[in-house]
């Protein structure tokens, strides 16, 4: 796995573009920089991803005791529906723990809602112009997207085999692998 992590923050998206390109090395005959492209687990937490807007509302997971909360960065915020999300755009999605009584009965708000416990996972989906393509053979194809998991601190890897986020995202290649992209549209609309 290679070490390299990319942090993003909302001034950095604009030129993720220079800074991929600029990360390459020359040969000593002046070829043109090679880039440096990242794939899965190299993608970091977004220092500033809470003051993103939300891709959709709190999601409840009532089968798997979790909430969860999912940002989107204002790159990806301008896709149109029925588009692709463009190359720089940034999701990431929070992972908590809905909270439970002695009994291990999961715990309602007076809305019928999930009580969000501690966040236990971070998430991160990014694009970028070709990363699909210079992926390693045999990876699960998503579009250009990359994945990054993390613990709940923000540092700590989560995993090292991203697999099972690209199987659960593979179903959804008419809306770029992006899981409730409808449902993002539809409270765009609202």
């Amino acid at each position: 796995m290679n070490t390299t992590r990319f942090h993003f923050t909302t001034l950095g998206l604009a030129i993720i573009g220079v800074t991929v390109i600029g990360a390459g090395c020359a040969s000593h005959r002046g070829a043109e920089p090679m880039a440096k492209v990242p794939g899965d687990g190299d993608i970091g937490v977004p220092a500033t991803y809470r003051s993103w807007p939300a891709f959709v509302p709190t999601v409840d997971k009532v089968e798997g005791a979790q909430v969860r909360e999912i940002y989107i960065n204002p790159v990806g915020l301008t896709t149109q529906k029925g588009e692709a999300f463009p190359a720089g755009t940034v999701s990431v999605m929070e992972l908590y723990a809905a909270r439970k009584d002695a009994a291990g009965k999961l715990l309602m708000n007076a809305e019928g809602r999930l009580i969000k416990g501690p966040l236990s996972k971070i998430f991160v989906m990014a694009k970028g112009e070709g990363w699909g393509a210079r992926l390693p053979a045999g990876t699960v194809g998503n579009g250009d997207w990359v994945y990054g998991a993390w613990q709940a601190d923000g540092k700590t890897a989560a995993t090292s085999d991203f697999s099972g986020c690209r199987s659960c995202h593979l179903p959804m290649a008419k809306t770029d692998f992006v899981a409730r992209y409808d449902e993002h549209f539809m409270a765009r609309m609202r």
